[in-house]
């Protein structure tokens, strides 16, 4: 069925209104996860004095460290679960369904405040934070993808880069929230992402469902209609169709045990593995490390006005490079870009290490703290997060949806999203234990040793998927020389069947064959 054309030629450029609506709307979960994690940092000083303690490095660092990691331990699940439940029952209803364990999660966080009990105090707290962190890690999957499979081929990376846009936005917003201290206590931080939530709830309601979904699960003539009115009337949506089910395995065939079998395929777990590979590298790069902690960070560098500074330069120069990021990401390449970011991070790393060692040895000779301060923790910040903000914040999140193929997209972005928020819990539960071994200067020169791993394994195994197709990236990992390369072992005298995906054509009907 050939989509008709009121007016207009085929030529003319896809209309993108309305996809910035779309994405603009499914963005406010990416403002939430930043906002959650920006209300760690920002709260971490009144919980302090909550719980009966002045330092991090009290008796209640184990209590602190739960409070930070349980959110990630949440997200975890929620990561695992929704790649399954996007595929089941489509990308907007898993994001409306992720929605609400985040609307409970925050309910708890602003109630807590009024339990006089410690112990149920302390609980509601960890219970809100895992609620919020369930439906944040379900949604840092969900809307990735919804806005990758909404938006035009030539535009893909410029509204995905809008999740990590937002995120940015987000923590910003949470840590300016406590400026100037004491002003604004962290339950009502908590209600304002209540609102937040209900809001973002109440408007996913009315976009629409991504049509790569539709036309996978055999729900073609709304597709169609879905992907004419995201596009608009004078497009010519054809190819695009043909594009999206050249790269379809029909509804049928999308089944939980078919998929993990799918995985089996060189072609689908190289993908696979470079999405994993890539979320190990944006979080062991030391970004939790320094969000979570900004605070007690720039303090333990002899920072003054350490809150006001770890807002501005880590919140704000996160949202100002994201934007940037936004701009250049399809211009640039995202292979250029993440080696830039690798670059910028490793560098920032190692000043930071070098700041907090040069802080020590001045401390070990002497008690003026005016002694100590030098500018160059907070060059660092900047730095780190200006490199952070073009490549490593927004990349993975799109080159995860662009890598794997429809078939098992689910499946696979469920478990790298999951893994993502395993690696976050890691860092930000051990950040701190790690510190009393190896010091700070320790922490920041591994980070920067990760950082430069990277460089490496983003030039020599990653594909640019800038400007390409869904059908052009996957015979990249179908070619010959790619196998080759990654699987060197692997026998090469495969059948027909075990090369080529078997995949659904839409101008011979609905039956399926090799392509």
């Amino acid at each position: 069925m050939e989509i008709p054309l009121e007016g207009g030629s085929h030529g003319n450029k896809p209309k993108v209104a309305l996809v910035a609506i779309f994405s603009l709307i499914a963005c406010l979960g990416a403002f939430l996860m930043g906002f959650n994690e920006g209300y760690a940092t920002q709260t971490l000083d009144e919980l302090n004095r909550t719980l009966g303690t002045d330092s991090i490095r009290s008796s209640a660092i184990a209590e602190l460290s739960a409070f930070n990691a349980i959110f990630p331990v949440g997200a975890i699940i929620g990561g695992l679960f929704a790649g399954w439940a996007s595929d089941t029952f489509g990308r907007k209803p898993s994001i409306v369904v992720g929605a609400l364990p985040q609307l409970v999660g925050w309910a708890a966080l602003s109630v807590a405040h009024f339990v006089p009990q410690h112990i149920g105090f302390l609980s509601i707290m960890l219970a809100g934070r895992f609620l919020a962190g369930l439906g944040a890690g379900w949604n840092s999957l969900c809307v990735p993808v919804y806005i990758t499979e909404i938006s035009p081929v030539k535009q893909r990376a410029f509204f995905g880069s809008w999740n990590q846009l937002f995120v940015c936005i987000g923590y910003l917003v949470a840590l300016s929230l406590g400026i100037p201290e004491g002003s604004f206590h962290y339950y009502y931080v908590s209600l304002v992402a209540f609102a937040t939530n209900l809001l973002f709830l109440l408007t996913m309601l009315f976009v629409e469902e991504s049509p790569v979904w539709l036309f996978a699960s055999g729900r073609s003539e709304k597709g169609e209609r879905v992907l004419c009115r995201l596009r608009g009337p004078d497009v010519d949506i054809n190819r695009e169709i043909d594009d999206i089910n050249s790269n379809m395995i029909q509804a049928e065939s999308l089944s939980l045990s078919k998929s993990f079998l799918q995985l089996r395929r060189c072609s689908v777990m190289s993908p696979f593995l470079l999405s994993i590979m890539l979320m190990f590298f944006m979080q062991f790069g030391g970004i939790n490390a320094l969000a979570y902690y900004a605070s007690q960070q720039l303090d333990q560098a002899r920072v003054p006005d350490y809150r006001l500074v770890s807002s501005l330069t880590v919140g704000g120069t996160l949202v100002v490079f994201a934007v940037l990021s936004v701009l250049i990401v399809e211009r640039v390449g995202r292979k250029v870009l993440l080696v830039a970011s690798s670059v910028g991070m490793m560098a920032s790393c190692v000043m930071l290490a070098v700041d907090f060692y040069l802080v020590r040895s001045s401390s070990s000779s002497s008690s003026d703290d005016s002694q100590r301060y030098s500018p160059l923790a907070i060059v660092s910040s900047v730095v780190y997060n200006a490199s952070f903000s073009i490549g490593w914040g927004p990349l993975p999140w799109v080159m995860m949806s662009e890598l794997v193929p429809t078939s098992v997209r689910g499946i696979s972005t469920g478990f790298s999203t999951a893994l993502n928020w395993g690696f976050v819990a890691v860092v930000t539960f051990g950040v701190t234990y790690y510190e009393v071994v190896v010091h700070p200067y320790g922490e920041w020169f591994t980070f920067g040793g990760i950082m430069l791993i990277s460089v490496f394994c983003v030039i020599f195994l990653l594909p640019e998927t800038r400007g390409r197709t869904m059908e052009e990236i996957q015979l990249t990992f179908e070619s010959f020389s790619y196998r080759r390369y990654l699987f060197p072992k692997r026998d090469r005298s495969s059948t027909h069947s075990e090369r080529e995906p078997l995949l659904y054509d839409r101008k011979v009907g609905n039956g399926l064959q090799y392509m």
